[in-house]
C-alpha cells in the first residue's frame, strides 16, 4: 500500500541530477583556455542535503526496498542454512533437532519469492513505469530512489546468489532490480556508492555480484528474448568503466590491485564469449580496453596466469579480428597492440603472449570456417578462404603499427610484430592445407572432415592422400607449412613443431614428392631428439574453452542447441588444436614423456627410411641421416640411465629402442649392395644411381591478374625470380613416357616440358585469350620479345657434387652461369628462390 501512495516520489525529496559530473556547470575548454574537469570540487556533497528534510531524501523508498531485500535474503538464508544441516546429519547418521518440516520450508520459499516480486513489480516497475517520470532527468530521479537499499543489500546477498542456479527466479529478479539501477541510476551517485565499496573492502563481491548477473542474463537467449541480454551487457560493461575509474587510484595495496583486476577480466571474459550485437561488443571491449590501459600489462599478466585466462583472451581477441563488423575488427587489433605494447614495455618481448597466440590459432580459424559452414556459406574450398579474409585483415593492420604513427609502439618491437604477423598468416595457410589434404575439394559434412583429421596418426606407413587438388601450383603450401613450424621451439613447445613437420610430410607424400617428405621427417625426429632434455618446459593449450562447450557456466549454449550443430563445430575446431595423436591417446593429453617421444620416434625413423626408399639412389643420404640421429642419443641415454633407477628405467629402455631401431635400418640400407638406376640414361650431367634432377624456372614477361594482387599469400612462383626445383620421381617417369613416344625430344627437354605442364595448365586457365603464354627450354634466360606474352622459362641445372650442394651451374654454348640457394639441396622444400651469383664467359 505504501508503494502505491500517489505521490510515492514526492515523499521520498528525490534529488534532481545532471548528466555531467559533477553537477556545476564547467567552463568551456578551449585551444587556448584548458579546463581539467577532475580537478574541479564536486558538489553533489555539498549539495546533497543543502535543505534541512526530516526525514531525509529517498527514507520511504530506500526502507521499503530494504525491507523487501532483507527478507528474502533471510529466507534464502535459513533454507540453505537447513540444507547443511540436513546434509551433516545424514552423512554422519543422526536427526536434525527442531528440524523444519517441507511445509516450513515451503513457506520460506513463498516469503522469499513474494518479497522479491514486491521489490520488483510494486518498487521499481512501478515508478519507472509511470507514464510521467519517463523523460531523462526524471529517470535518473527514480532510479537513484533505489540505488543504495540495491547496491549494499546485494552485495551481501552475494553468496546467497551464488548457490541459486543461474536461471532461479528470485535470483533473476533480484539481479534484474540492480541491473536496472545500475543502468539509469546518475552518475555521481554510482560513483559515490563504488568510493563507499572500496573503502570498505567490499570491491571484489560486487565485482563477483556483476559475474553473477552476467551468467543470469544469458537465460534470456533461450526466451528469445535478446534486448534484456544486450541491456543487460551494456550496463555491465559501463559499470566496469566506473569500478575501475573510481576505485583503481584509492587501491594502495599491491595484491588487492591484483585481485580486483583478476576479477574484473574474469568478467570481462564472460561478457566476451557470449554472442553479442555490434553495438554491444564494442562497448565490452571498449571497457577491456579501458581496464587494460588503467591497470597496465603486469596486473594483467598475473591476472590471466589463474587457469587458462591467457590462452582464452587470445581465442576470444582472435575470433573478434575476424568478425564481419569493421568497428569491432578495430576495436580488437586496438586492443591487441595496445596488450603487446605494454607487454614488451614490461618484459622486453611477447614471447608469452605470441607462443599462446599461435598455438590456439588453427582452433579458432577451423571454429570460424566451421561457423560459416553451419551457416551455409561455405560449399567450396575458395568460400573457406573467403571466410578467413577478415582475420587475415586484423593481421596485417596489427602488422602495420608504426612507431610514427602510434605512441604506444615501440620500434624495436616491430620486427616482433611482423614476425607475429607472418607466421599467423602462414598457420592461416596450414588449416587450408590440412582440409585440402583431407580430400575436401568440395567441403560437405564437418565430421567427416574430422574423421579424417583425426585419423593422422603416426604409422609405419606413409598413407597417401585418396585425392589431392592440384589446383594450388601457385600457392606457396610447402613455404608457409615451413614457416609455421620454423617459429615453434623444440625446447618449448615441441607438439606445435611436430604438428606443422607431420602436415609438410603429408603434402609432400601427397605430391610424390619422397626425398622432400624424407628430409622433413628426419627434421622432426632431429627436434624431438634435442627437445628431450626440455620435455617438462613444454607448453600444451587446454582442449575445453568452458565458453563453448559449459552450457551451466554460459546457459547461451542452450539457446543455440548442443545437439543443433554446435557439438559439431566444437569437435571440428577441436581436432585442429592439435591433431597429432598416437593410438593410446596419451600423447594429446597433459605433458609429454620421454616414453611417448622415443615411441614418435621409432615411428618417424621407419617412415624417413620408407620414404628414401621410394626414389632410387638415397641409401648413402639415408645412411648419413641416420647417423646424425644416433650422434644424438648416448648423452641423452646416459643421462636418463643415471636418475637413480637403473638403465632398466623406462625412459632409458624407450631410448635404447630408438637406438636399435637406428642401427636396424643402417644394417639394412648396408645389406642392399644393388642400386635400382635411374630411368634416365647418363646423358645429363649426375644422373648415376643417385641422380637428383634440378630445374631453373624463371617467370617473365606480362604479368598476369594472378600476380599483381596485392594479397598476405606469397605466390609458389614469384614474378622475375628465378628459382631453383627439385623434379620428383613421378615427373622423371612421365618425361620417360614422353622421351618414348618422341625420341627427336631432348632428355633436357622432356623434362622440362613435363615439370612446366601444371604450371601452364593453371596460367592458361587464369589468363584471357589476349596475352598467350610461352614455354621456353633453352639453357640460358633470354629478354622477352614482346612485352604482351607471358614466358615461362623452364632448363636444367647442375648440382655440385656431394651430398648436399647449395650452388648450381647452367651451362651453355658460349657462357656458364653459377646460382646459389639459401639452404642446400635436398631440403624439406622443394623449392628455393636463387640469386646469381657467378657470370662467366667462355672465350
Amino acid at each position: 500500500r505504501l508503494a502505491a501512495v500517489p505521490s510515492f516520489t514526492k515523499v521520498n525529496y528525490p534529488v534532481k541530477f545532471t548528466d555531467s559530473y559533477p553537477r556545476r556547470k564547467a567552463k568551456q575548454s578551449s585551444w587556448a583556455t584548458q579546463v581539467n574537469q577532475a580537478d574541479e570540487p564536486g558538489t553533489h556533497d555539498e549539495q546533497w542535503n543543502a535543505v534541512a528534510r526530516i526525514p531525509e531524501a529517498f527514507w520511504l523508498s530506500e526502507l521499503l526496498m530494504s525491507q523487501c531485500l532483507v527478507i528474502c535474503y533471510v529466507s534464502c538464508e535459513t533454507i540453505v542454512l537447513e540444507a547443511k544441516e540436513q546434509a551433516r546429519a545424514t552423512k554422519y547418521g543422526r536427526t536434525v533437532e527442531k528440524a523444519l518440516s517441507r511445509d516450513d520450508l515451503l513457506r520460506l520459499e513463498s516469503l522469499a519469492f513474494h518479497s522479491i516480486v514486491l521489490a520488483y513489480e510494486h518498487l521499481v516497475k512501478r515508478q519507472a513505469m509511470d507514464s510521467r517520470f519517463q523523460s531523462i532527468p526524471c529517470g535518473y530521479r527514480i532510479a537513484a530512489l533505489f540505488l543504495r537499499p540495491l547496491i549494499h543489500h546485494s552485495v551481501d546477498a552475494a553468496s546467497q546468489l551464488a548457490r541459486m542456479d543461474p536461471d532461479h527466479r528470485v535470483r533473476l529478479i533480484w539481479l534484474l532490480c540492480l541491473l536496472y539501477s545500475l543502468q539509469e541510476s546518475p552518475d555521481a551517485m554510482l560513483r559515490r556508492e563504488l568510493q563507499a565499496l572500496c573503502q570498505n573492502g567490499r570491491l571484489n563481491d560486487f565485482v563477483y555480484l556483476l559475474k553473477l548477473a552476467c551468467t543470469s542474463c544469458q537465460y534470456f537467449f533461450s526466451r528469445d528474448e535478446p534486448l534484456p541480454v544486450l541491456e543487460g551487457f551494456n550496463s555491465l560493461s559501463a559499470t566496469i568503466i566506473l569500478v575501475v575509474d573510481e576505485c583503481l587510484d584509492v587501491i594502495s595495496n599491491d595484491e588487492s590491485l591484483t585481485n580486483v583486476g583478476c576479477s574484473i577480466f574474469d568478467v570481462l571474459l564472460q561478457l566476451l564469449a557470449t554472442p553479442q550485437s555490434s553495438v554491444t561488443l564494442l562497448r565490452t571491449l571498449g571497457a577491456a580496453a579501458h581496464s587494460l590501459d588503467k591497470f597496465g600489462a603486469r596486473v594483467f599478466s598475473r591476472a590471466t596466469l589463474v587457469g587458462d585466462q591467457l590462452q582464452h583472451w587470445a581465442r576470444l581477441m582472435l575470433t573478434m579480428m575476424n568478425n564481419k563488423e569493421l568497428s569491432v575488427r578495430s576495436m580488437a587489433v586496438d586492443f591487441v597492440v595496445s596488450l603487446l605494447s605494454q607487454l614488451y614495455q614490461e618484459d622486453g618481448n611477447i614471447e608469452s603472449w605470441s607462443l599462446c597466440m599461435l598455438t590456439i590459432l588453427p582452433e579458432i580459424v577451423a571454429r570460424e570456417i566451421a561457423l560459416c559452414h553451419a551457416s551455409g556459406l561455405v560449399g567450396s574450398m575458395l568460400d573457406v578462404e573467403r571466410s578467413l579474409w577478415p582475420l587475415r585483415r586484423s593481421l596485417a593492420d596489427v602488422e602495420e603499427a608504426d612507431p610514427l604513427d602510434d605512441d604506444r609502439v615501440d620500434e624495436r618491437m616491430v620486427p616482433l610484430l611482423g614476425l607475429l604477423c607472418r607466421t599467423s598468416q602462414a598457420i592461416i595457410d596450414g588449416v587450408v592445407i590440412e582440409i585440402r589434404l583431407s580430400g575436401a575439394g568440395e567441403v560437405g559434412r564437418l565430421s567427416d572432415i574430422t574423421r579424417t583429421i583425426l585419423s593422422r596418426q603416426v604409422a609405419d606407413d606413409l598413407v597417401i592422400p585418396d585425392k589431392f587438388s592440384q589446383d594450388s601450383v601457385f600457392d606457396a603450401d610447402e613455404e608457409s607449412l615451413m614457416e609455421a613450424a620454423s617459429y615453434f621451439s623444440h625446447e618449448t613447445s615441441l607438439p606445435q613443431r611436430m604438428r606443422w613437420l607431420f602436415s609438410l610430410r603429408d603434402l609432400h607424400v601427397a605430391k610424390g614428392q619422397w626425398l622432400e617428405a624424407a628430409e622433413t621427417l628426419n627434421l622432426c625426429a632431429q627436434s624431438m631428439l634435442k627437445g628431450l632434455d626440455f620435455i617438462t618446459h613444454t607448453w600444451r593449450p587446454s582442449r575445453t574453452f568452458d565458453a563453448w562447450h559449459d552450457s551451466r557456466r554460459f546457459p547461451w549454449l542452450l539457446a543455440v542447441g548442443l545437439n543443433k550443430g554446435c557439438a559439431e563445430v566444437n569437435a571440428f575446431a577441436d581436432a585442429f588444436l592439435e591433431p597429432f595423436r598416437r593410438e593410446d591417446n596419451k600423447i594429446n593429453s597433459g605433458h609429454l614423456s620421454i616414453e611417448d617421444v622415443a615411441m614418435t620416434v621409432v615411428d618417424v625413423v621407419c617412415q624417413m627410411v620408407a620414404a628414401f626408399e621410394q626414389e632410387s639412389g638415397l641409401e648413402e643420404l639415408a645412411c648419413l641421416h641416420l647417423e646424425d640421429l644416433l650422434a644424438l642419443l648416448p648423452s641423452k641415454t646416459r643421462q636418463d640411465g643415471s636418475r637413480g633407477r637403473g638403465i632398466r628405467s623406462s625412459p632409458a629402455v624407450s631410448l635404447h629402442r630408438v637406438k636399435a631401431c637406428i642401427w636396424n635400418k643402417l644394417g639394412k640400407l648396408a645389406d642392399e649392395s644393388s642400386h635400382v638406376g635411374s630411368p634416365l640414361p647418363n646423358e645429363l650431367p649426375d644422373t648415376g644411381a643417385s641422380a637428383q634432377i634440378y630445374v631453373l624456372v624463371f617467370l617473365h614477361g606480362y604479368k598476369p591478374k594472378r600476380f599483381l594482387e596485392s594479397t598476405g599469400v606469397p605466390t609458389f612462383l614469384e614474378f622475375n625470380q628465378p628459382s631453383i626445383c627439385r623434379v620428383s620421381m613421378a615427373s622423371l617417369e612421365e618425361a620417360a613416357r614422353l622421351k618414348r613416344a618422341d625420341p627427336s625430344l631432348s632428355w633436357d627437354q622432356s623434362i622440362c616440358s613435363t615439370f612446366a605442364q601444371p604450371l601452364l595448365n593453371m596460367l592458361r586457365q587464369e589468363n584471357d585469350t589476349d596475352h598467350p603464354i610461352l614455354l621456353r627450354t633453352s639453357q640460358q634466360v633470354e629478354l622477352p620479345s614482346e612485352e604482351t606474352k607471358t614466358y615461362l622459362s623452364v632448363m636444367t641445372v647442375q648440382k655440385y657434387p656431394g651430398s648436399k650442394a647449395r650452388r648450381f651451374i647452367i651451362r651453355s654454348d658460349d657462357s656458364t652461369t653459377q646460382l646459389t640457394v639459401a639452404n642446400p639441396f635436398p631440403h624439406t622444400l622443394s623449392r628455393q628462390r636463387s640469386l646469381v651469383t657467378k657470370n662467366s664467359h667462355k672465350s
